[in-house]
């Protein structure tokens, strides 16, 4: 059976994701694929959160279990740090892995990204994912100061850097209507896929019209696990 890791997003967990990604998650269940979804290991509290949340929501989030994310939230991508978070889901993939694949929603679909490119780093000896699905993903860019446009910021440059030689299936989904993370900055990281990699097209793009979500329409999404299911050879 096919296994595919679920990396959710920032003040969501495991099976708040498993419940946003139904649509797939259901259609993927069909091929025999099996669908792993874990928590990030930070628990946040509301002097995290890039807003003001009063105590009532706070309590709410708190009773839903939804104060998990992957990093701490910071506009500045120089200041984000994922070493804790590296090793805690390097360990997971070793102690219940291998997964042929890895799927992520915004923070998760950052470090989704990053595991695509470095797994066979951070766990030796398992083997490339045959496919990675980035839903509303992003990598961390800041103003290039050598010129025009954005670039990587330095500390995370080799994290983000695809191998030239990677068969991996990319596909990307992103909304049009995107507020929290814009459909350019998920363009911007497909794009930097399809210029590094061998093959570029390994790199697929769906764009649908909501926002900051995991659409769930089957005439959306079936092309897409289809997609995934001829990555996985089903």
């Amino acid at each position: 059976m096919a296994r595919l890791l679920f990396l959710h997003g920032f003040l969501q967990n495991g099976k708040v994701f498993s419940e946003k990604s139904s649509g797939i998650r259901k259609l993927l269940k069909k091929s025999e694929v099996e669908c792993d979804y874990v928590d990030g290991p930070v628990v946040l509290e509301p002097k995290d959160l890039p807003f003001q949340i009063d105590g009532e929501r706070w309590q709410q989030t708190l009773e839903a279990q939804v104060n998990r994310a992957w990093f701490y939230h910071s506009d500045i991508s120089a200041e984000l740090d994922l070493t804790n978070t590296l090793s805690y889901i390097s360990d997971y993939i070793k102690n219940n892995g291998p997964y042929d694949g890895i799927v992520g929603f915004s923070q998760g679909a950052a470090v989704a990204s990053i595991l695509t490119n470095k797994i066979t780093e951070y766990v030796p000896n398992h083997p490339e994912f045959k496919v990675s699905l980035l839903i509303s993903g992003y990598s961390f860019t800041e103003p290039n100061p050598q010129g025009e446009g954005l670039w990587i910021t330095p500390k995370f440059q080799d994290q983000f850097k695809p191998v030239r030689e990677s068969k991996t299936r990319i596909l990307f989904i992103y909304g049009a209507n995107d507020v929290a993370v814009p459909g350019e900055r998920a363009q911007w990281l497909a794009n930097l896929y399809k210029s590094s990699l061998e093959n570029p097209d390994l790199v697929s793009q769906f764009e649908h019209p909501g926002g900051h979500m995991v659409p769930n329409k089957k005439d959306f999404i079936r092309p897409i696990v289809a997609q995934i299911e001829e990555a996985l050879g089903k």
